[in-house]
């Protein structure tokens, strides 16, 4: 692995934040974004705090996408994606399961990216055409699995709440082509454990670009295969991510793509 690589000077920072989400647990405040389900903590704002101080101080002519904040330097051909706490709804609800998403664009596409599990200190990797790891160590996918014996993971859109009748059809079809549906509430580290050879596979319909697409890039160097809507590499504009194991690729595209309800095909 490359020690020289532009995030590697912002390790500090992100375990820096993720001090700061811990510490701040006891008494957190929570407000509502737009959905009654979408919430946003002291802690995401003190920890895009942190991660936007080191970037401008590292790179101050790069730009900075963030989940709580407006676009800094939107024409900047390098651009980082923060996500400075994927899985609100768990921390606030004192479940342990909680990470931080820091990546590189560069002409838009992810060449560098880190996902942390906060609580149980695990540091996953990715680095285009450098492979990915789990804590310095080379991290690939071994697990030799079928779709019937696949443990799948998934979410849910915050517009569920009214529009869930528009979901069950894919959801349905995955539940009985699979050996196991798992929900667990942080997108970055469903699409990690697949690499990490936990999870099996992943879908999810409009999940922001902040929550997976660094974790893509590690799937993808780890071996595992990343595609969204369109059947490409996920991109900013990516309404559906599926990923999975590489043996299962074909077969849980196939599921997914061919049991979308009609009433999402205008908004995909």
């Amino acid at each position: 692995m490359n020690q020289d690589l532009d995030i590697h000077l912002l390790k500090t920072a992100i375990y820096e934040a993720a001090s700061t989400i811990k510490e701040l647990k006891e008494g957190v405040q929570v407000f509502s974004k737009q959905h009654e389900v979408d919430l946003v903590t002291e802690a995401d704002l003190k920890s895009e705090e942190i991660l936007i101080n080191a970037i401008t101080k590292h790179y101050p002519n790069d730009g900075i996408i963030s989940e709580e904040s407006e676009t800094i330097n939107p024409d900047s051909n390098r651009t980082w994606i923060i996500d400075p706490l994927d899985g609100t709804v768990n921390y606030a609800n004192n479940i342990p399961q909680v990470a931080i998403t820091l990546m590189l664009l560069e002409n838009n596409q992810p060449t560098q990216a880190y996902v942390l599990d906060i609580y149980k200190d695990v540091l996953y990797e990715g680095y285009k055409g450098q492979g990915a790891y789990k804590n310095g160590e080379e991290l690939k996918i071994f697990k030799n699995t079928t779709m019937q014996k696949a443990i799948v993971a998934t979410g849910f859109p915050y517009d569920r709440v009214h529009n869930s009748n528009h979901y069950m059809k894919t959801f349905e079809a995955v539940l009985q082509s699979c050996g196991g549906v798992r929900r667990f509430g942080t997108a970055a580290l469903d699409v990690c454990w697949i690499a990490d050879n936990k999870f099996d596979a992943y879908f999810e319909f409009f999940i922001k670009p902040w929550d997976t697409l660094g974790a893509s890039l590690i799937l993808e160097e780890a071996g595992g295969k990343v595609i969204d809507q369109n059947g490409g590499f996920p991109s900013l504009e990516s309404n559906l991510i599926i990923a999975s194991n590489n043996l299962i690729h074909q077969e849980f595209k196939g599921i997914v793509l061919s049991n979308i309800d009609e009433s999402l095909d205008n908004r995909l």
